[in-house]
C-alpha cells in the first residue's frame, strides 16, 4: 500500500507500526523469568549504534505517532518524558525529546481525558479512527500498541508497513499480532538488516485486506 486516498486531492501518509518480537514470533513472553526482549526500556541500552541508529530515524521521519489507549494509560509518554530530561544532549536519546514534540494521537473505543500534551483522542470505528488521526498529524505516523490493537490493524488492512526488531531470544510463548485471518496472504519484504547486537531489523507489507470489524485492545 502507498498514501491512502479519500477523497478527491486529499492524500495522507502512511501507518508504520513498529514492534520488538521474539525469536518464536511473540511480541511478550508469559514465561516467567523470560529475558526474550534485548532491551526491556529501561535504563540499561545493550542496543549497538547500529539499532539506536535505525530507531532514531523512524521518529526523525514521523509527523505522528499512534498509540492504542493501554499504552498511554501505562505511562508511555511520561517515561520518555523523564528520559529525554535526563539525557538531553545524548544523540542516543534523542527520539526521546522527539517524542515529546510529535502531535500525538489515542484511539480508543472508550472515553478517555488526556493529561497529556499534544495529544488527540479519537474514538469510533477503527478504520474511520485511523484515517482521522493521519489526518491530525498531516504525514505518516508511527504506531505503539499492544498485541490486541495491532493484530485488529492488521486484520483491518490498515497498516502499510510493519517494522519489526527481532530480537535474539525465546519467549516460549506470549501474545502475538497475526491472527488466522492472515493466514490466506503473504507480506512482501521490503528490507532485513542484521545489527551487531543481534537484532534482525526487518520491514513488511502487509496484504490489503478489508475484513469485519474485529476488538483490539482498544
Amino acid at each position: 500500500m502507498n498514501a491512502d486516498h479519500y477523497e478527491e486531492g486529499e492524500t495522507v501518509g502512511r501507518l508504520v507500526v513498529s514492534m520488538q518480537m521474539s525469536l518464536d514470533g511473540c511480541v511478550g513472553s508469559d514465561v516467567a523469568g523470560s529475558r526474550w526482549q534485548l532491551w526491556d526500556w529501561g535504563p540499561d541500552w545493550p542496543w549497538t549504534p547500529d539499532v539506536r541508529e535505525r530507531f532514531n530515524e523512524l521518529f526523525a521521519s514521523a509527523s505522528g505517532i499512534l498509540l492504542s489507549r493501554p499504552m498511554i494509560s501505562e505511562g508511555y509518554l511520561d517515561h520518555w518524558r523523564g528520559t529525554a530530561q535526563q539525557h538531553p544532549d545524548d544523540p542516543d536519546y534523542a527520539f526521546a525529546a522527539r517524542i515529546g514534540r510529535l502531535p500525538k494521537v489515542v484511539v480508543t473505543r472508550h472515553a478517555l481525558t488526556t493529561p497529556w500534551p499534544g495529544t488527540t483522542v479519537i474514538t469510533g470505528d477503527l478504520a474511520e479512527a485511523v484515517r482521522q488521526a493521519k489526518q491530525v498529524t498531516g504525514g505518516d505516523l508511527v504506531c505503539f500498541g499492544g498485541a490486541g490493537f495491532v493484530a485488529a490493524l492488521l486484520d483491518h488492512g490498515l497498516v502499510d508497513e510493519l517494522q519489526l526488531y527481532l530480537n535474539p531470544g525465546i519467549a516460549g510463548h506470549g501474545p502475538r499480532i497475526f491472527g488466522d485471518a492472515l493466514a490466506a496472504g503473504r507480506l512482501t519484504l521490503l528490507d532485513a538488516t542484521p545489527t551487531d547486537c543481534g537484532i534482525v531489523i526487518t520491514r513488511w507489507r502487509p496484504p490489503d485486506r478489508h475484513p469485519e470489524p474485529v476488538q483490539g485492545d482498544r
